[in-house]
């Protein structure tokens, strides 16, 4: 690239990175509260079953879903009379007012109204934010900003659980009232951001990828979703399998967070080092590691275990997520459809994890009525490892394309 167009592509405007991750820490934990935390909150306050916990999930996976891809199409729409940053100023106040509903309705019908409508609307935020992340930043840039982004979101997610801990007992539904205003402290950020995503420039985004990032991106679009079947299969189950310890429920929320903990470290290793770009190693690592935590922590052999596996499939977790999204930008050029692909692919996973957990409780209690001794974790283990199975044929499938390509290629004529 000659000297004039790299100066015209640094004096592109972008949005500070601080600015993105401030605004991102501090939604992070009023969406976090609701995604992670309101498994504890139906099971102790509302004393609902798994199931219904297992439902509510399924719900908010399918309006999730419905959201990020519709995000585009919908920003353009309304492209004339509203652009990026007003978008997420309007979501972040929306957000703010959902989050209230608890306090003044404490019926269960207010819970399915609350995830619900987070789920649509932070579905409708994060591949707005993704695009601020990184339109304008190409190769070792990009990583640097994800890898910041990354900590700020998993650190904030994590940290709400542990926040919410005091509150769990006698006060669980307020924790999603009061950490949820932390979206209307959010919005202070946006006085940073620019009117619109950097421009993402062509030239150095062609430069900084190889051939084969489209095929690592298909099969990190395979992973991504499964890693969001895990934990949604695993979230709403967590509560009842700590109830079954005898754990005390303060210490519930932040035994939790372990694997949102481990996950942080994974994606700070990542974010230090590039030697994973490229290599398919890294998604077999993280593919292995999550599917084996997910069957420790769902097993509840015992807490010791349990902290085990959790830690496991946080590391996987964070493996798989930093690769797919570092791919899906790097190949979209950072693009609002991009990040929506992302987080539509995310809501696909809590879409059927949740099912999964339903079709495994299910034939787990068809079985003992039959007089056949089970034991329901092992059954949701083995319907959700069915499906690892299924996508992990995918994702071979691709890796033998790239070694059938690499190969073309390199032959000498």
């Amino acid at each position: 690239m000659s000297r004039e167009r790299a100066k015209e592509v640094r004096q592109l405007p972008v949005t500070p990175l601080w600015a993105v991750c401030a605004v991102t820490f501090l939604a992070s934990i009023g969406t976090g509260v609701v995604w992670n935390g309101i498994a504890f909150i139906a099971e102790h306050q509302y004393e609902w079953e798994k199931w219904q916990t297992l439902l509510l999930y399924l719900v908010m996976g399918a309006t999730y879903v419905v959201g990020a891809f519709s995000t585009g199409p919908i920003l353009r729409m309304f492209d004339r009379w509203m652009g990026p940053r007003t978008a997420l100023a309007m979501i972040l106040l929306a957000e703010t007012i959902v989050c209230t509903g608890p306090y003044f309705v404490h019926d269960n019908w207010m819970l399915w109204v609350v995830a619900g409508l987070i789920s649509i609307l932070s579905s409708w935020l994060w591949p707005i934010i993704e695009s601020y992340l990184t339109a304008g930043r190409h190769g070792g840039q990009m990583r640097n900003a994800i890898g910041w982004w990354n900590l700020s979101w998993t650190s904030a997610v994590a940290l709400s659980l542990v926040l919410m801990a005091p509150l769990i007992k006698e006060h669980a539904r307020m924790a999603i009232v009061l950490l949820g205003l932390l979206h209307l402290v959010a919005m202070v950020g946006l006085i940073w951001f620019e009117p619109r995503p950097g421009a993402h420039d062509e030239e150095m985004s062609e430069s900084a990828i190889s051939p084969e990032y489209p095929l690592l991106l298909r099969a990190a679009r395979m992973l991504l979703p499964l890693s969001y079947v895990l934990t949604s299969a695993m979230t709403p189950l967590l509560p009842y399998l700590m109830d079954g310890m005898g754990l005390d429920i303060e210490r519930r929320t932040p035994v939790t967070s372990t694997w949102m903990w481990v996950r942080i470290a994974a994606m700070a290793v990542m974010w230090r080092v590039g030697f994973w770009h490229g290599r398919w190693g890294t998604l077999l690592l993280g593919g292995v590691a999550m599917t084996a935590g997910f069957g420790l922590a769902v097993m509840g052999l015992s807490l010791p275990l349990m902290l085990v596996g959790l830690a496991v499939f946080g590391a996987g977790m964070g493996i798989v997520y930093y690769a797919a999204l570092y791919y899906a930008m790097s190949v979209g050029r950072a693009a609002v459809d991009a990040g929506g692909t992302h987080e539509g692919l995310i809501g696909v996973g809590y879409t059927v994890g949740p099912a999964t957990g339903l079709v495994g409780l299910t034939a787990a209690h068809q079985m003992q009525a039959s007089g056949a001794k089970v034991w329901e974790g092992a059954v949701v283990v083995g319907v959700v490892w069915f499906l690892v199975a299924v996508a992990g044929v995918g994702v071979v499938r691709v890796y033998w394309r790239a070694r059938k390509t690499r190969a073309e290629r390199t032959r000498v004529p």
